[in-house]
């Protein structure tokens, strides 16, 4: 994976300057973000494809997560450009899940591994994976259970900067007579941990911020502000479809009728 650092190192650039685009109301922002996603789409499933020449050293729990983050990056990048299509929701929350038993799979991984050496550096990894396990979680239920969402999300925070904060202090963990660093066991992972952690903790801080008004909502003027409060209104589980049909959807194609209808006149 360490081929492709310069490239996600790239694409969190663009993603910030996405975010800050859309933040000072500069309509282009939204695109940098969603061609970001898409990128990211593309990456894992190029990731996927290459692991089957590399069979050695690529399992199948890395292979199931790839899948999840390349149908979940696909979703997010449809949310971004206003594509939206029947049991989306589903196949989100089914991807969200799937990534999610890969991720326990890998803390379990871990546990082993490490308690054999050493019982503290096997806690303070399991607190690592635990978190991202968090943030899955608080990222896949929204639709389902909007009120574990936040909690979840809140936990996953703690827990990596608990993680931070032990493995600075701790230094060294003893591990056959080898002295080994957390950050570094951490840094140095050869899977997406620290990729999935970086962008958890990029929209938590983001989510944060704007909570407390210190910075503004994205934005778009493609839409009417209330398009984008009836997509959260579904997106978060507050309304039900009625025959198969969310508002926002049925207000996006009012919308585009009327746009169409004036266009030509």
């Amino acid at each position: 994976m360490k081929n492709y650092n310069t490239l996600y190192y790239l694409l969190f650039v663009l993603l910030i300057m996405g975010a800050f685009s859309s933040m000072a109301q500069n309509n282009y922002g939204n695109g940098i973000l969603g061609g970001v996603a898409v990128v990211f789409a593309l990456l894992f499933s190029f990731q996927l494809a290459e692991s089957f020449r590399t069979k050695a050293t690529t399992t199948l729990v890395d292979r199931v997560e790839l899948v999840s983050l390349a149908v979940i990056s696909s979703i997010l990048a449809l949310r971004v450009f206003y594509i939206h299509f029947q049991f989306v929701e589903t196949i989100f929350i089914v991807s969200g899940m799937t990534l999610l038993f890969a991720r326990l799979s890998k803390l379990i991984t871990a546990w082993r591994t490490y308690s054999a050496r050493n019982n503290a550096l096997a806690l303070v990894m399991s607190a690592f994976h635990s978190s991202i396990i968090l943030y899955v979680v608080s990222m896949t239920v929204v639709p389902v259970g909007p009120a574990f969402a936040e909690p979840a999300g809140m936990a996953a925070f703690a827990l990596i900067i608990a993680f931070a904060i032990v493995a600075y202090f701790a230094k060294d963990f003893m591990v056959g007579g080898e002295k080994v660093s957390a950050l570094r066991i951490a840094a140095r992972s050869s899977d997406r941990s620290v990729i999935l952690l970086s962008l958890f903790l990029v929209f938590t801080t983001y989510m944060g911020l704007t909570k407390i008004g210190v910075l503004p909502r994205l934005y778009s003027d493609e839409y009417p502000q209330m398009y984008f409060q009836l997509v959260n209104q579904a997106e978060t589980g507050n309304e039900k479809p009625v025959e198969g049909e969310y508002q926002h959807e049925a207000f996006k194609k009012a919308y585009d009728r009327f746009i169409e209808r004036n266009a030509k006149k």
